[in-house]
């Protein structure tokens, strides 16, 4: 790659990387207040379903700052890593959303809750995106194959 443009990926690289470990330690604060609220009071489900799609999120971004790690370690946007990694994040998302229904907590009286469990649009769309990322991981296999294909050339 040239060296011109692997030094600007790496300079963008590292302003990525700080707004995504600040949102990546904000999502882990939440989700460990999601489950402190869940322990705290265990009838309502939605608080740990909240966690677990929080913590979902935390892992997605820091697979996220790993990759742009990655990049920044070694200038070049196409490797295995970076595509195991992308498998991974769109592993997490279609399990998130096709395995963690978000619950509804209904109060009947003052001890008693109605559960309704609602596969809605929400897991759609979580599912959607772990397809999409899973087909960028696809894209990312061919640039790197015509990345290689280019340093043997040069």
């Amino acid at each position: 790659m040239n060296p011109k443009i692997s030094g600007k990926l790496k300079k963008r690289s590292i302003i990525n990387s700080v707004v995504i470990g600040l949102l990546c330690f904000t999502s882990l604060v939440v989700a460990i207040c999601e489950f402190i609220s869940y322990i705290n009071n265990p009838q309502m489900i939605e608080l740990l379903i909240n966690g677990i799609y929080t913590l979902a999120i935390f892992s997605e971004l820091g697979l996220l700052a790993m990759i742009l790690l990655e990049i920044r370690k070694t200038g070049k946007p196409f490797s295995k890593k970076i595509i195991t990694k992308l498998r991974v994040m769109g592993f997490i998302l279609f399990v998130t959303g096709a395995l963690v229904p978000p619950y509804t907590t209904t109060p009947i009286s003052e001890h008693e809750y109605c559960r309704a469990l609602n596969y809605n649009t929400m897991n759609i769309l979580v599912i959607g995106i772990s397809i999409i990322i899973g087909l960028i991981s696809e894209v990312f296999v061919y640039g790197l194959k015509l990345q290689q294909e280019n340093d043997l050339i040069a």
